[in-house]
């Protein structure tokens, strides 16, 4: 301290020095500070230099501190550039269309906190941010809100069981699949197009050599869960073996008239672990909504589910079963059933098939749980001013295996074997309706249905001819059935038929991995069950579908992707005429050959859609990849003269995690 005042009061007095004799005296303090530093620092150890406390503010720590935090997230740079030769003329008509961000109110930026007490209580919170690319039109800038970004999260250990509680923006449950699930079916697509949700590997060809292995892709937190806005608990290690999960809240699948009127969505989940090899569960969801300015018109379902699960060496059985019942302004549908009943096979198991048996009655009515809804209409009111989320395809939905849908019953079979490098995987099922529905049928395109989606998202009846229906990341199309009855329902039980077969295939090229990816599917609607779909007049709607991938691994930070695409959807005389005045042959390639025995003509829905495509996955640093995707599409139909779309779109995407 002497020596800190000595120089304070050195310094100060120099200004009673003569301006001449000040440079002098300056020269003569610094020698001395000098000398006396090296003094200072000769009587302390060198130990005592390494271990001192740097200089602090505040009071210095008695002991180490027993808390932790962490952060992690991504950011996303994404945008499309899409060039149209033929437009739809009712769809705005653009021919250049530029969008930056991603549309799908997926997040561009996610930032998600850790932490942990010394005590052992666990925190975080999420903050995400939507695309703010928005350009500068009113229509389109909004206010930067947490709205749908900050989540608050917290854990505990008591002597009673282990609990975590969440509240705040948007967050993902899952909890069964007659209650609460995604729309989760067997993971057969293509890996062409970019799924945002989907983590970054250590290589670009990881992704596709994951996916060559065990045929699936993490598709993130959102995959096979459903997005509530609420309070989140969920127990675990309670007495007698318990668990519990549940949310009190909101959810965009029950939206009300009005933002700000009564609705809500609870769930709940009581299981109990028998055994090592068993458990069971009681699962409930209720759910309610207004649907008038007035709220005297309300929206209500409600359901009980009991599940069990039996685990051994060779098999996995699991089941659900349960009632429903819903009130609606236009429905008073009464109490329905559900039976949803899973077989996997185990990893000793020498039989390799997956077995799905279901029965979900027309009164069974949920849309957030793992199947679709065909019998009420106004789930999804489109309110001025509210965003417009998934309508599901209610006219009796063609659907791929492992999605249910409500008044249909059914059975799949799919299995898988492996020889050599090359692993193939497939099945078929057969449905029938339970009661007669609509008159029309609903069939999702495979391919190109992301793009479609991207040029009228969240629309309804939107394309030529109104039958366009974008959902999330996909398209579904109406078609029309003449043969009706009085009550405007079909004038027959529609029965359906489905089968799907992949083969991947891991080789080399130049020393180079290379992964090839060939996936088949065909989907019918006709009058009869049979156990494989019908081509032909004998189908009501059929559709066939073959997609080709190929990853070619150029270098450790650079795979090449190529994909190839074809759609076919073909109606027969039960269904609406086209407005061209012409018949065409149901298949151009067997015309060109002159096969004329497998061919006929039509001049209903004939359908030819398809897709090429290349693009570029590059890793740009240790955590940081550059993804491109450029293609060409057609969606035709020379039966309709509207039907005609052309073009090509360009992707540009640049993730990084942190």
């Amino acid at each position: 301290m002497n020596t800190g005042f000595g120089f304070i009061s050195a310094s100060l007095s120099l200004s009673a020095f003569p301006k001449r004799s000040r440079h002098a005296c300056t020269a003569k303090i610094l020698c001395c500070l000098l000398l006396l530093g090296g003094s200072v620092t000769s009587a302390l150890s060198q130990d005592s230099l390494l271990t001192a406390p740097p200089l602090r503010s505040g009071a210095p720590l008695v002991k180490k501190a027993g808390s932790t935090i962490g952060f992690k997230g991504f950011y996303r740079f994404l945008g499309y550039v899409r060039a149209q030769d033929e437009t739809f003329p009712n769809n705005s008509g653009k021919t250049t269309a530029i969008l930056v961000g991603d549309a799908y109110r997926e997040p561009m930026l996610l930032l998600n906190m850790m932490g942990r007490t010394q005590e052992g209580i666990g925190f975080g919170a999420d903050l995400m941010i939507n695309s703010v690319y928005k350009g500068s039109s009113d229509a389109f800038t909004q206010p930067l809100t947490l709205n749908l970004g900050l989540n608050l999260r917290a854990s505990f250990k008591t002597d009673h069981g282990d609990f975590t509680v969440r509240s705040g923006g948007v967050s993902w449950y899952r909890q069964s699949r007659l209650t609460v699930w995604g729309n989760q079916a067997f993971n057969r697509f293509s890996l062409f197009e970019r799924r945002p949700g989907t983590p970054l590997t250590p290589t670009p060809v990881g992704r596709y050599g994951s996916y060559y292995r065990n045929g699936l892709i993490d598709e993130g937190v959102r995959y096979g869960a459903r997005a509530f806005q609420g309070i989140f608990l969920q127990g675990s290690n309670l007495p007698g073996g318990l668990r519990v999960k549940g949310v009190i809240g909101k959810s965009g699948f029950n939206r009300s008239y009005l933002t700000q009127s009564d609705n809500y969505t609870g769930c709940f989940q009581w299981r109990k672990d028998v055994s090592d090899s068993l458990w069971i569960a009681y699962n409930l969801l209720a759910s309610h909504a207004d649907v008038d300015s007035l709220t005297t018109v309300s929206r209500s379902y409600s359901i009980h589910t009991l599940e069990l699960q039996h685990k051994s060496d060779q098999w996995t059985v699991h089941l659900e079963a349960g009632l429903g019942r819903y009130n609606g302004p236009d429905y008073e549908l009464g109490a329905g059933e559900a039976v949803v009943l899973t077989v996997k096979p185990g990893k000793k198991s020498r039989l390799p098939l997956h077995f799905q048996a279901y029965r979900i009655s027309p009164q069974f009515v949920n849309v957030t749980g793992n199947f679709l809804n065909t019998t009420v209409l106004e789930v999804f009111p489109n309110v001025g001013g509210v965003n417009t989320t998934v309508r599901t395809p209610y006219r009796s939905p063609m659907t791929g295996l492992g999605a249910p849908v409500n008044n249909r019953q059914g059975l799949s079979i799919n299995g898988d074997v492996s020889v050599g490098s090359l692993k193939i995987n497939g099945g078929i099922g057969a449905f029938a309706e339970i009661d007669t529905s609509r008159a029309g049928v609903s069939y999702i395109h495979q391919v190109n249905g992301q793009l479609l989606s991207r040029i009228y998202l969240f629309g309804q009846n939107w394309g030529p001819y109104n039958a366009l229906n974008s959902m999330y990341r996909g398209v579904f199309e109406d078609v029309d059935i003449l043969d009706t009855n009085a009550t405007g329902m079909a004038g027959f039980k529609k029965f359906f038929s489905t089968a799907e077969l992949q083969a991947k295939l891991k080789t080399q090229w130049g020393g180079k991995e290379v992964y090839l990816f060939s996936l088949s599917r065909l989907n019918s609607c006709q009058r009869s069950l049979r156990a494989l779909p019908v081509l032909g007049p004998d189908a009501v709607v059929s559709q066939f579908t073959q997609e080709f991938d190929a990853s070619i691994a150029v270098s450790e930070e650079a795979n090449v992707i190529l994909s190839y695409g074809i759609e076919r959807v073909i109606g027969n005389e039960d269904t609406n005429l086209g407005d061209a005045g012409v018949t065409s042959s149901t298949s151009a390639v067997f015309e060109w050959l002159g096969a004329e025995s497998l061919y006929g003509y039509n001049a209903q829905r004939n359908q030819r859609n398809r897709m090429i495509g290349m693009g570029l996955d590059y890793k740009v640093g240790e955590r940081a990849m550059l993804f491109v995707r450029h293609s060409r599409y057609r969606y035709f139909d020379p039966n309709f003269i509207e039907n005609h779309l052309t073009g090509s779109e360009t992707m540009l995407e640049l993730k990084m995690m942190f």
